[in-house]
């Protein structure tokens, strides 16, 4: 099965910018240990993202089907920097209808914290395969380390309803003493 590249875009986890904390090096554990290419950006606008997910979703990244944000979060939102935040709404209006067959996981403390209609009209909106991310806070490294079985466990299945769901089920089984305490969901688009 052909590897799925992730695109990810990373948010700068704190204020002094001598502290050097990042998700990049799952990824590039990913791809030294398992061919999974990816694309990272550290991001600090509004603009910056926006500019980053248009050409997201253009045809030359469709072999990057997953999206993989790593933000600080709040419910319904990440925080772009202290005085900014994106929305669902934000990104849903930049990806309106532009990712079939791709998979976005917010990696953000209590991003997906809200009722699940409103996860369901984003995932309707995006024509998104799934969504997934966490209900409550998190521990930076714990969530790290479970990201890193996430991304891994997207790669072995293919990208389509029956694919998803056992994507799903094998997290919920194989990891669901993490996947429980760090609050992880994962709404499909047939759900």
């Amino acid at each position: 099965m052909r590897k799925k590249g992730i695109f990810c875009l990373e948010g700068h986890w704190e204020k002094n910018l001598t502290t050097k904390s990042t998700v990049e090096p799952i990824l590039s554990l990913l791809e030294k240990q398992e061919k999974i290419r990816y694309i990272h950006h550290k991001c600090a606008t509004k603009e910056e993202i926006n500019f980053l997910l248009t050409k997201w979703s253009q045809s030359l990244y469709k072999s990057y089907p997953i999206l993989y944000f790593a933000f600080h979060g709040r419910p319904g939102e990440f925080e772009i920097n202290p005085k900014e935040n994106y929305t669902l709404i934000d990104l849903a209006t930049v990806l309106e209808g532009k990712c079939t067959n791709r998979v976005i996981f917010f990696a953000a403390c209590k991003t997906l914290d809200i009722p699940k209609r409103k996860i369901k009209q984003f995932l309707k909106t995006t024509n998104a395969l799934a969504v997934c991310g966490y209900n409550d806070e998190v521990d930076w490294m714990v969530s790290t380390a479970f990201e890193l079985l996430v991304l891994f466990a997207l790669q072995n299945n293919v990208f389509d309803g029956r694919g998803i769901n056992s994507v799903r089920s094998k997290i919920q089984t194989g990891f669901s003493r993490i996947s429980d305490e760090l609050e992880f969901i994962m709404v499909t688009k047939n759900d």
